[in-house]
Parts: structure tokens; sequence; C-alpha cells
């Protein structure tokens, strides 16, 4: 109850806003007609695994308030959504992990015996294991049948990456990008274009990075990059 009258998260919001330039931390979008949320990466009130909710369980009450606990999220990352398909995406409270009887249960425990499901965007590794395609789609990038190609897939599903025709919107923006870069070839405007969605404050730049990648045969981005 007192976590329910006590979630305002206004300041914090903006602080991770800053540190991110704006973007979600899981789909790397920029939202700027919805207020982005602060997500607990462990759920802080209770805990649901594929779709079902742990019996007894009440969530990672105890690490509410840890700082390394919190992920800038879109609405659309962490809360449920169902696409045109039929299909429910979000977060919300969804948190399975590789073996359920590792979960902690109560403060105190150890919560490196857990080994979560869901890809943490703030650890390097898990960010490694998503590939991004010139059509715009996120795949998971180790190979399947491994527990890190179970990892991204179901991250990819649950988060809606690439859903809500988020891949057509950045093929979009790609193929102007990509125009520039085969018509005008290395000039320094286009060269400061392929910077600046390169940087890592820009909406989608790990897709960025990945597509100019294929241009790598030219010295001069090759160089860029």
């Amino acid at each position: 109850m007192y976590l329910k009258k006590h979630a305002s998260w206004k300041v914090l919001k903006r602080w991770l806003s800053d540190v991110s330039g704006g973007k979600c931390w899981y789909c790397e979008a920029k939202h700027t007609r919805a207020p982005l949320d602060v997500d607990h990466f462990r759920p802080k009130l209770g805990i649901t695994v594929d779709g079902s909710k742990l019996a007894g369980d009440t969530g990672y009450y105890w690490i509410a308030y840890e700082w390394w606990n919190f992920r800038l999220s879109c609405q659309r990352c962490n809360r449920p959504e169902t696409d045109v398909g039929g299909t429910v995406h979000g977060k919300a409270e969804e948190f399975p992990l590789q073996d359920e009887g590792a979960r902690c249960t109560v403060p105190g425990a150890s919560l490196a015996t857990e080994v979560p499901r869901l890809l943490d965007p703030c650890i390097e590794e898990d960010c490694h294991l998503l590939a991004h395609g010139i059509d715009g789609e996120v795949k998971p990038a180790a190979p399947a049948g491994t527990w890190e190609f179970e990892r991204a897939q179901y991250t990819i599903k649950q988060l809606g990456f690439n859903a809500f025709n988020s891949p057509e919107s950045k093929k979009k923006c790609w193929r102007l990008l990509d125009d520039l870069i085969r018509l005008a070839g290395n000039h320094p405007d286009v060269a400061a274009q392929i910077e600046l969605h390169m940087s890592r404050h820009h909406e989608y730049s790990s897709f960025f990075r990945s597509a100019i990648g294929t241009h790598r045969d030219k010295p001069w981005v090759d160089a860029l990059l």
C-alpha cells in the first residue's frame, strides 16, 4: 500500500531521460507525445511469468527505491498493449527466470542467484544479444536453440520491438540516409548526418550503426564507424 501511495517519479524521470537523451532504454525510441515511465527491472509489487501471476508473490518490494533497479521505458515497452494481430506486448510485471527455484522472495536474499530471461539494457553483454537488420527488425544475435537466443527472442516479442510499425518507421529513415551515402558520397554534411544517427542519444542509434555498417566497403564510411 505504501508503494502505491508514494509513487511520484517526476524528478527521477527527468534525470534518467537526460542520461539517454530522452530515449527508452529498452527499444531506443523517443516518444515526444507520451511521458516515459520509470520501470522497475525487477517488478516492485508482483510478478508474472508468461502472463500468469506467481501465487503468493509480492514482487521485489524491498528494492523499490534502489536506483540500480530503475530503467527508463517508453509506455509501449512498459505497459500492456495489444497489437493489431491480438498479441499483448509490454513488460508490466513480467519477470521470468531461467530457474524459478532460484528466485529471491525475501529481503536479504542474493539476487545474484537469479538469471533473468528478459535482457537488461544496463548490461552490455545483453545488448549484444540483439541484432538489427536493414529491414528495421530486431533479431536474436545468438544461434537458435541457445539460452541467449531464447532470452533475445523473448525480449523482442514481450516488449514488441517489431510491433506497432516500428520496423517500417526505422526503414523509412534509413532509406533517406542510405540515399545520401550512395548519391552524395564523401561530403562533410553526409558525414555529419552519419555521426548524428550513430550518436548514443539519437533514436534507434543501434539500428543505424548496424545499417550504416552495410556501407563499410567505403573507406570514408568505415573511418566513421
